[in-house]
Protein backbone atom coordinates (compact mmCIF):
# COMPACT_ATOMS: atom_id res chain seq x y z
CA UNK A 1 0.00 0.00 0.00
CA UNK A 2 0.98 3.75 -0.52
CA UNK A 3 0.82 6.05 2.38
CA UNK A 4 -2.01 7.79 0.23
CA UNK A 5 -4.00 4.96 0.63
CA UNK A 6 -4.60 4.92 4.41
CA UNK A 7 -7.46 6.22 5.77
CA UNK A 8 -9.45 5.92 8.55
CA UNK A 9 -11.40 3.41 7.09
CA UNK A 10 -8.58 1.47 5.96
CA UNK A 11 -7.27 1.47 9.51
CA UNK A 12 -10.45 0.70 11.27
CA UNK A 13 -10.82 -2.19 8.89
CA UNK A 14 -7.78 -3.38 9.60
CA UNK A 15 -8.14 -3.05 13.19
CA UNK A 16 -11.47 -5.11 13.36
CA UNK A 17 -9.54 -8.22 11.68
CA UNK A 18 -6.62 -8.08 13.83
CA UNK A 19 -9.82 -7.99 16.71
CA UNK A 20 -10.55 -11.55 15.25
CA UNK A 21 -7.50 -13.10 15.32
CA UNK A 22 -5.71 -11.87 17.94
CA UNK A 23 -6.64 -10.83 21.78
CA UNK A 24 -7.40 -6.82 22.38
CA UNK A 25 -3.72 -5.94 23.77
CA UNK A 26 -2.04 -7.07 21.35
CA UNK A 27 -4.48 -5.51 18.67
CA UNK A 28 -4.15 -2.19 20.42
CA UNK A 29 0.12 -2.87 20.34
CA UNK A 30 -0.08 -3.54 16.09
CA UNK A 31 -2.18 0.19 16.10
CA UNK A 32 0.43 1.66 18.22
CA UNK A 33 3.27 0.17 15.85
CA UNK A 34 1.20 1.90 12.42
CA UNK A 35 0.73 5.27 14.16
CA UNK A 36 4.01 5.79 15.10
CA UNK A 37 5.18 4.32 11.15
CA UNK A 38 2.53 7.18 9.86
CA UNK A 39 4.01 9.46 12.51
CA UNK A 40 7.07 9.30 11.01
CA UNK A 41 6.03 9.64 7.62
CA UNK A 42 4.66 12.37 8.25
CA UNK A 43 7.57 14.19 10.22
CA UNK A 44 9.84 13.38 6.97
CA UNK A 45 7.39 15.04 4.69
CA UNK A 46 6.42 11.76 3.28
CA UNK A 47 2.63 11.98 4.17
CA UNK A 48 0.20 15.22 4.24
CA UNK A 49 -1.96 13.86 7.12
CA UNK A 50 -2.02 11.29 9.47
CA UNK A 51 -5.60 9.94 9.54
CA UNK A 52 -7.41 9.67 12.69
CA UNK A 53 -7.28 6.11 14.50
CA UNK A 54 -9.94 4.31 15.71
CA UNK A 55 -10.61 3.94 19.57
CA UNK A 56 -9.82 0.77 21.31
CA UNK A 57 -10.32 0.20 24.69
CA UNK A 58 -7.18 -1.29 26.51
CA UNK A 59 -7.96 -4.91 28.48
CA UNK A 60 -8.64 -4.08 32.35
CA UNK A 61 -5.12 -5.41 34.39
CA UNK A 62 -5.82 -9.00 35.12
CA UNK A 63 -5.57 -9.98 38.57
CA UNK A 64 -6.20 -14.05 38.81
CA UNK A 65 -4.45 -14.68 41.86
CA UNK A 66 -4.11 -18.25 43.88
CA UNK A 67 -6.09 -19.51 47.10
CA UNK A 68 -4.10 -21.62 49.32
CA UNK A 69 -5.32 -24.41 48.51
CA UNK A 70 -5.35 -24.13 44.95
CA UNK A 71 -1.12 -23.39 45.67
CA UNK A 72 -1.36 -26.27 47.63
CA UNK A 73 -2.72 -28.66 44.76
CA UNK A 74 0.15 -26.98 42.10
CA UNK A 75 2.95 -27.58 43.59
CA UNK A 76 1.71 -31.38 44.51
CA UNK A 77 1.27 -31.49 40.56
CA UNK A 78 4.49 -29.93 39.88
CA UNK A 79 7.29 -31.70 39.21
CA UNK A 80 10.63 -31.00 41.32
CA UNK A 81 12.66 -28.51 39.55
CA UNK A 82 9.40 -26.63 38.29
CA UNK A 83 8.07 -26.64 42.51
CA UNK A 84 10.82 -24.62 43.24
CA UNK A 85 10.39 -22.37 40.23
CA UNK A 86 6.55 -21.65 41.54
CA UNK A 87 7.20 -21.81 45.07
CA UNK A 88 10.33 -18.80 44.91
CA UNK A 89 7.85 -16.94 42.05
CA UNK A 90 5.32 -16.66 44.58
CA UNK A 91 7.42 -15.30 47.52
CA UNK A 92 9.35 -12.94 45.59
CA UNK A 93 6.74 -12.02 42.33
CA UNK A 94 9.49 -12.49 39.69
CA UNK A 95 8.57 -12.23 36.23
CA UNK A 96 9.50 -15.45 34.47
CA UNK A 97 12.07 -13.90 32.78
CA UNK A 98 14.00 -12.85 35.85
CA UNK A 99 13.61 -16.04 37.48
CA UNK A 100 14.83 -17.96 34.41
CA UNK A 101 17.76 -15.45 34.69
CA UNK A 102 18.68 -15.44 37.85
CA UNK A 103 22.71 -16.02 38.62
CA UNK A 104 23.88 -17.11 41.80
CA UNK A 105 25.79 -14.24 41.63
CA UNK A 106 22.82 -12.51 42.37
CA UNK A 107 21.70 -14.90 45.21
CA UNK A 108 22.91 -13.45 49.21
CA UNK A 109 21.60 -16.31 51.17
CA UNK A 110 23.42 -14.88 54.28
CA UNK A 111 21.92 -11.60 54.15
CA UNK A 112 18.27 -12.82 52.61
CA UNK A 113 18.29 -11.10 49.52
CA UNK A 114 18.24 -11.70 45.76
CA UNK A 115 18.73 -8.88 43.20
CA UNK A 116 17.07 -9.19 39.93
CA UNK A 117 18.93 -7.21 37.06
CA UNK A 118 17.63 -5.88 34.05
CA UNK A 119 14.64 -6.12 34.21
CA UNK A 120 11.59 -5.32 31.56
CA UNK A 121 11.24 -1.58 33.50
CA UNK A 122 15.26 -1.21 32.89
CA UNK A 123 16.09 -1.18 36.15
CA UNK A 124 17.64 -3.49 39.17
CA UNK A 125 15.53 -4.76 41.89
CA UNK A 126 16.43 -5.88 45.25
CA UNK A 127 13.80 -8.56 47.29
CA UNK A 128 14.09 -9.67 50.85
CA UNK A 129 13.37 -13.36 50.82
CA UNK A 130 11.13 -15.22 52.70
CA UNK A 131 12.18 -18.53 55.23
CA UNK A 132 10.33 -20.27 52.50
CA UNK A 133 12.37 -18.78 49.15
CA UNK A 134 15.59 -19.66 51.78
CA UNK A 135 14.56 -23.10 51.96
CA UNK A 136 13.97 -23.26 47.74
CA UNK A 137 17.44 -22.14 47.00
CA UNK A 138 19.36 -23.78 50.14
CA UNK A 139 17.76 -27.01 48.06
CA UNK A 140 19.34 -26.49 45.19
CA UNK A 141 22.85 -26.47 45.61
CA UNK A 142 24.03 -23.25 45.59
CA UNK A 143 27.08 -22.10 43.76
CA UNK A 144 29.45 -19.12 43.39
CA UNK A 145 28.03 -18.87 39.90
CA UNK A 146 25.66 -19.91 37.17
CA UNK A 147 22.09 -20.35 36.65
CA UNK A 148 19.94 -20.46 40.05
CA UNK A 149 16.82 -22.83 37.99
CA UNK A 150 18.49 -25.85 36.80
CA UNK A 151 16.77 -29.36 35.21
CA UNK A 152 19.34 -31.95 34.55
CA UNK A 153 22.29 -29.66 35.12
CA UNK A 154 21.33 -27.29 32.27
CA UNK A 155 19.74 -23.83 32.78
CA UNK A 156 15.93 -23.62 32.28
CA UNK A 157 15.07 -21.99 28.86
CA UNK A 158 11.22 -22.80 29.05
CA UNK A 159 8.66 -23.64 31.91
CA UNK A 160 5.17 -23.64 29.06
CA UNK A 161 4.71 -27.42 28.61
CA UNK A 162 5.79 -28.61 32.25
CA UNK A 163 4.00 -25.25 33.64
CA UNK A 164 0.71 -26.16 31.70
CA UNK A 165 0.47 -30.10 32.66
CA UNK A 166 0.90 -28.98 36.24
CA UNK A 167 -1.86 -26.71 35.98
CA UNK A 168 -3.82 -29.27 34.32
CA UNK A 169 -3.45 -32.33 37.22
CA UNK A 170 -4.16 -29.57 39.72
CA UNK A 171 -7.14 -28.80 37.60
CA UNK A 172 -6.03 -24.95 38.00
CA UNK A 173 -8.94 -22.57 35.49
CA UNK A 174 -7.65 -19.56 33.70
CA UNK A 175 -4.33 -20.10 35.49
CA UNK A 176 -0.82 -18.38 33.69
CA UNK A 177 2.53 -18.60 35.10
CA UNK A 178 2.50 -14.53 35.20
CA UNK A 179 -0.63 -15.20 37.67
CA UNK A 180 2.06 -16.17 40.30
CA UNK A 181 3.12 -12.81 39.97
CA UNK A 182 -0.34 -11.54 40.67
CA UNK A 183 -0.32 -13.69 43.72
CA UNK A 184 2.57 -12.01 45.30
CA UNK A 185 1.02 -9.00 44.60
CA UNK A 186 -2.53 -9.75 46.35
CA UNK A 187 -1.20 -11.19 49.12
CA UNK A 188 0.59 -8.08 50.03
CA UNK A 189 -1.99 -6.07 49.40
CA UNK A 190 -4.51 -8.77 51.29
CA UNK A 191 -2.56 -8.21 54.81
CA UNK A 192 -2.49 -4.60 54.19
CA UNK A 193 1.03 -3.56 52.48
CA UNK A 194 0.62 -0.32 51.13
CA UNK A 195 0.42 -0.38 47.39
CA UNK A 196 3.51 2.02 46.96
CA UNK A 197 5.76 -0.31 48.41
CA UNK A 198 3.88 -3.08 46.59
CA UNK A 199 5.17 -1.09 43.36
CA UNK A 200 8.76 -1.27 44.74
CA UNK A 201 8.64 -5.28 45.55
CA UNK A 202 7.00 -5.98 41.61
CA UNK A 203 9.44 -3.24 39.69
CA UNK A 204 6.40 -1.66 38.48
CA UNK A 205 6.88 1.89 37.05
CA UNK A 206 3.63 2.85 37.58
CA UNK A 207 1.15 3.55 40.43
CA UNK A 208 -1.66 2.90 37.94
CA UNK A 209 -0.04 -1.03 37.35
CA UNK A 210 -0.50 -1.74 40.97
CA UNK A 211 -4.06 0.07 41.36
CA UNK A 212 -6.07 -3.27 40.53
CA UNK A 213 -4.33 -4.68 43.85
CA UNK A 214 -6.49 -2.02 46.05
CA UNK A 215 -9.56 -3.64 46.56
CA UNK A 216 -7.94 -6.80 48.15
CA UNK A 217 -6.48 -4.30 51.01
CA UNK A 218 -7.98 -4.92 54.09
CA UNK A 219 -8.88 -1.41 54.59
CA UNK A 220 -10.64 -0.82 51.78
CA UNK A 221 -13.52 1.52 52.12
CA UNK A 222 -12.83 1.19 56.00
CA UNK A 223 -11.40 4.65 56.11
CA UNK A 224 -13.69 6.71 54.02
CA UNK A 225 -17.02 5.00 55.36
CA UNK A 226 -15.19 5.57 58.46
CA UNK A 227 -15.00 9.24 58.05
CA UNK A 228 -18.29 9.48 57.33
CA UNK A 229 -19.49 7.86 60.58
CA UNK A 230 -17.30 10.42 62.41
CA UNK A 231 -18.38 13.67 60.73
CA UNK A 232 -22.10 12.91 62.39
CA UNK A 233 -25.67 12.73 60.36
CA UNK A 234 -29.15 13.09 61.21
CA UNK A 235 -31.27 9.91 61.79
CA UNK A 236 -33.51 8.74 58.88
CA UNK A 237 -36.09 8.92 61.65
CA UNK A 238 -35.55 11.50 62.91
CA UNK A 239 -35.42 13.52 59.52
Amino acid sequence: MNLSDFTHAVIRDWANERLDQVKPATALRDLSTLRAILNKAFREGLLAQVPPFPRMKKEPGRCRWLTLEEEHRLLLAAKPHLRALVAFALDTGGRRSELLKLDWRNVDLERGFVAFLKTKNGEDRSVRLTERAKQVLAGLDPQESGPVFTYRGQSIKCVKTTFDKARTRAKLEDFRFHDLRHTFASRLAQQGVPLYEIMHLTGHKSFQMVQRYAHLAPDFQERAIGALNAYGTVSAQSA
